[in-house]
């Protein structure tokens, strides 16, 4: 009978799979992306990186289990309405067809909302509200002559 296998969370690769390393140094990979239980395959010749090859076979403990953060698909729409709210001002030559809703008062409304729906030890350190209010008040100015 195989011994429970201790498996602590180290990061997440760059395929966004979690990865969890055992006592021997062996690495595997959550297949599930984090997304419910996990689905654990060894890492090919052990690189943080690599491909997951085999699944796990037998009992093991996750120590340090990674869970998806529940807000992760709001921080992503979030950031995309930052990055279209820059390229309206930069290089989008304030055409709106950048933004959502295709005018800038239905974009900075809807980012203030997904904002606000954001729990207060949760809302992010790279958007502030008063950057969200800026962004408002620069493209509800027309640009300078």
């Amino acid at each position: 009978m195989e011994a429970l296998r201790k498996l602590k969370f180290v990061g997440i690769d760059s395929w966004d799979r979690p990865v969890y390393k055992d006592k021997d140094g062996k690495l595997w990979k959550d297949i599930n992306l984090g997304n419910g239980t996990p689905y654990l395959h060894r890492a090919v010749n052990d690189k943080f990186d690599g491909e997951p090859d085999y699944p796990i076979k037998g009992e093991y403990v996750l120590i340090d289990e990674y869970k998806e953060n529940p807000y992760s698909h709001q921080y992503a729409m979030l950031d995309m309405m930052r990055s279209r709210c820059d390229c309206y001002l930069g290089h989008g030559n304030r055409n709106p067809k950048h933004l959502s809703g295709d005018n800038v008062a239905d974009h900075i409304t809807a980012m203030k909302q997904m904002w606000n729906d954001l729990p207060e030890n949760g809302k992010p350190e790279w958007l502030t509200w008063e950057q969200i209010l800026e962004y408002e008040k620069e493209m509800l100015n027309p640009s300078p002559p």
